[in-house]
């Protein structure tokens, strides 16, 4: 261990783990005066935290005026980032982009395969002991657009082309050096999203939380996706107005949907997508892995560590203007 460390963990004053890896506790959980007093004491020391602690996030800048850096335990920190009022400062802020990427994209395939061999009937049928004979479908020759190509976008893609997929990407800004191509049969700029969506079999979203992105998914946008199509989104919920889905999976124009992520959460129990047979629902944990996430976010933070302690450049540093 580096002399320079000096390691602050006090594991009685974080909320409890739910389960192997949770990082973010019990809804209901608070501090006592005196644990509140310790906890204070040791952000005002702090120069490096990983993740960002909670009850502090609005008042970061003030109860850790040391703070330097800060590695997310997610991939998309720029809201919380934002919050904390880290993006006017020199504070960095690296997040975990690349960690969570198979197991998203995973939830993904596993939507488009179910919707695509209609799970839901054969299901039926074998508890009614059915035996019915007809047709099927296929993910192959079907073309999937995927909205955001980063990692996860480029997981989806990377998996879904062997099955037979045509695959779309579609990205703030497209050049002929981009490394997306790799992953991509085809790359549409974010202003001809209504192009790349009017073609696709299956849309899959995984766009971060910014304010560009913010309701990008409307009525409009909506309308603009191919009659009978797919949605997935495991990117943020606010980026879709889930009324505008709703009506989209209640009128058929979305044939179903794979949900990972939501405007509100946890979902209202009176949301109308839960009562709907055609949609997949996951309550923003599909991508809670412990054996694989754990190594690799302990990785990621020894790796980036080392790199503070020798004045080198992080890995994931979140860009505070794009907030990705």
């Amino acid at each position: 261990m580096d002399d320079r460390l000096k390691v602050l963990y006090r594991p009685d004053l974080v909320p409890p783990p739910r389960w192997e890896g949770d990082h973010n506790g019990p809804e209901v959980w608070e501090r006592t005066p005196e644990e509140e007093e310790e906890f204070l004491g040791l952000l005002g020391e702090a120069e490096v935290l990983y993740d960002f602690p909670r009850g502090h996030v609005g008042d970061l800048t003030e109860v850790a005026p040391k703070l330097r850096w800060v590695q997310g335990s997610m991939a998309g920190a720029g809201e919380v980032a934002r919050s904390a009022g880290l993006v006017e400062t020199d504070v960095v802020v690296t997040t975990a982009s690349g960690i969570y990427s198979g197991p998203l994209a995973e939830f993904v395939l596993m939507g488009m395969l179910q919707h695509a061999k209609d799970l839901n009937l054969l299901r039926r049928d074998k508890a009614n002991r059915t035996w019915r004979q007809g047709t099927t479908g296929t993910l192959e020759r079907k073309t999937l657009c995927v909205v955001g190509t980063g990692s996860i976008g480029r997981a989806i893609a990377d998996r879904a082309r062997p099955f037979g997929m045509r695959v779309v990407g579609v990205k703030r800004a497209v050049s002929e050096s981009d490394a997306a191509w790799g992953s991509f049969d085809e790359l549409y700029a974010t202003r001809n999203l209504p192009d790349a969506l009017a073609g696709a079999d299956f849309v899959a979203l995984t766009l971060p939380g910014t304010p560009q992105t913010e309701g990008l998914f409307d009525a409009e946008t909506m309308a603009a996706i191919k009659p009978g199509a797919f949605f997935a989104n495991v990117g943020r919920g606010k980026v879709v107005e889930e009324a505008a889905l709703v009506e989209a999976l209640e009128s058929g124009h979305l044939s179903g949907a794979a949900l990972d992520v939501f405007e509100v959460e946890p979902l209202p129990e009176e949301s109308p997508l839960w009562g709907m047979e055609s949609v997949v629902i996951s309550a923003h944990t599909t991508d809670v892995v412990p054996d694989l996430i754990n190594a690799a976010q302990t990785d990621l933070f020894c790796e980036n560590l080392g790199r503070y302690l020798a004045g080198e450049e992080l890995v994931n540093v979140l860009d505070k203007r794009l907030l990705y």
